[in-house]
């Protein structure tokens, strides 16, 4: 017994002396790999990441990137929470308001650095809108004040912040690299500075292009606004659906030419809608905004009360103009419905012609914006330009809401105010809201 015990232990001895330095090495780099085994999982995330590609429709300035890939890059002071509400974003510490909503002191958090390792303060931060002044007390504080009362100036805040004349953000994910092709941007390189992951953006001038560019695996990534029918046949993809609420198309009038209130709601009354609830658009505020109302006019499909309202001898034919090529398809149904339903002459008009006169026109079937704040000033108010306001709508009443509405600072009262604009809107009838755009994503499965 005792023999074999000396045995036993004489082998130990000259084994581990034998190979005493592999041993040694391997407690080290094992002891040490167990220590930094949260640095080493990054590491090895980061050598299995594997480059995500994305085509994006469009001709983009490295200055007006598209909202989705510049929110990657950056955020502003404010951010848009549940309902379209807006809080401060990470970057603020402390949001002072004085003067009668007319000056807005913030603490910024100097702790946050620029993805070049610059130090944030108050001075980096501008945003170039007008009648607005900044000013910047120290480092840690910025000022803003305004010459009037406006109520949506937080919403505006949301932009995100970028170092100035630059692609240098605060989010997670920084710009590697672009490149250009007769000025606009051809690709645009994004990593994320926590996990490595890497994002490449190409860009396609049409939405063919961009098909295109996905069969031929140039790309990995495309969104369309409808699916072609032979991706349906096609295996090794997904396509997911999804409702934009930012934007929605419509039928502006031209309330000078159509300017009986009963014509424009026999269009209305005339012109089918989409029987998919959640796509539905009912007025130019966001159904996800608290300042929205269902309780307005949606003059949904009815030939009957269309007729009863429609009067030829006012209207026996209407040019329709169509703003955006992907609206083709929808302008030659409300073309055949209005001939059908009203009897009338209809002219489909394409803004690409030439020798359309734009400011010449019956009725524009356009995309139409819902910005983050429920103020619609721009949009609807008589004092605006026609390439904003472009029904000509003057109405007295609708004005003075508006008026009120960015003028007002409690949300109870804003509310109340918006959900009147809603309805006074509604029943004057100078646009005909239609449906919320669907956008489909289509990816490419590895």
């Amino acid at each position: 017994m005792f023999k074999k015990i000396r045995f036993t232990a004489e082998y130990l001895f000259y084994y581990l002396k034998k190979n005493f330095l592999f041993i040694f090495l391997g407690l080290a780099f094992g002891s040490i790999a167990f220590l930094e085994r949260n640095y080493l999982i990054v590491i090895y995330q980061r050598l299995q990441t594997r480059q995500q590609s994305y085509g994006v429709e469009g001709l983009y300035h490295s200055d007006n990137l598209p909202p989705g890939i510049s929110k990657l890059i950056s955020f502003g002071l404010t951010e848009i929470s549940d309902n379209d509400r807006i809080i401060n974003s990470p970057l603020v510490q402390n949001l002072d308001i004085r003067n009668n909503n007319l000056e807005y002191q913030f603490t910024i958090n100097t702790n946050y650095t620029w993805q070049n390792g610059k130090k944030l303060v108050s001075s980096d931060i501008v945003y170039p809108y007008s009648g607005i002044e900044f000013s910047y007390p120290d480092p840690s504080h910025l000022v803003i004040k305004l010459n009037n009362s406006f109520s949506p100036i937080l919403s505006l805040l949301t932009e995100p912040l970028f170092l100035k004349n630059s692609l240098i953000g605060l989010g997670d994910y920084r710009v590697t690299s672009k490149t250009l092709q007769e000025g606009y941007l051809k690709y645009l390189y994004l990593q994320n500075i926590k996990t490595g992951a890497k994002l490449v953006y190409k860009f396609y001038p049409s939405e063919k292009d961009l098909i295109n560019a996905f069969k031929l695996g140039e790309v990995d990534n495309i969104s369309l606004s409808s699916i072609p029918s032979d991706f349906k046949s096609w295996s090794g993809i997904t396509i997911t659906q999804q409702i934009d609420t930012s934007k929605y198309s419509a039928i502006f009038l031209n309330t000078e030419k159509i300017s009986q209130k009963p014509l424009r709601q026999a269009l209305a009354y005339a012109t089918p809608k989409t029987n998919e609830k959640n796509q539905r658009c009912l007025s130019p505020i966001s159904p996800n905004s608290w300042a929205y109302t269902p309780s307005i006019k949606e003059y949904n499909f009815n030939p009957t009360r269309s007729k009863e309202l429609f009067d030829i001898k006012s209207l026996g034919s209407i040019k329709l103009l169509v703003a955006d090529r992907k609206l083709i398809n929808q302008a030659e149904i409300i073309k055949q419905s209005w001939e059908k339903v009203l009897g009338i002459k209809v002219d489909v008009l394409s803004s690409t012609n030439q020798s359309v006169n734009l400011t010449d026109y019956d009725a524009i079937l356009a995309y139409g914006s819902i910005p983050v704040d429920p103020d619609q000033f721009s949009f609807w108010h008589s004092t605006q330009s026609r390439q904003n306001n472009i029904t000509h709508l003057n109405n007295p009443r609708i004005d003075k809401l508006l008026e009120e509405g960015r003028n007002t600072f409690d949300t109870i009262e804003r509310n109340k105010i918006y959900q009147d604009f809603q309805r006074y809107l509604l029943e004057e009838s100078p646009a005909i809201f239609l449906e919320f755009p669907v956008t489909y994503t289509i990816n490419r499965v590895k």
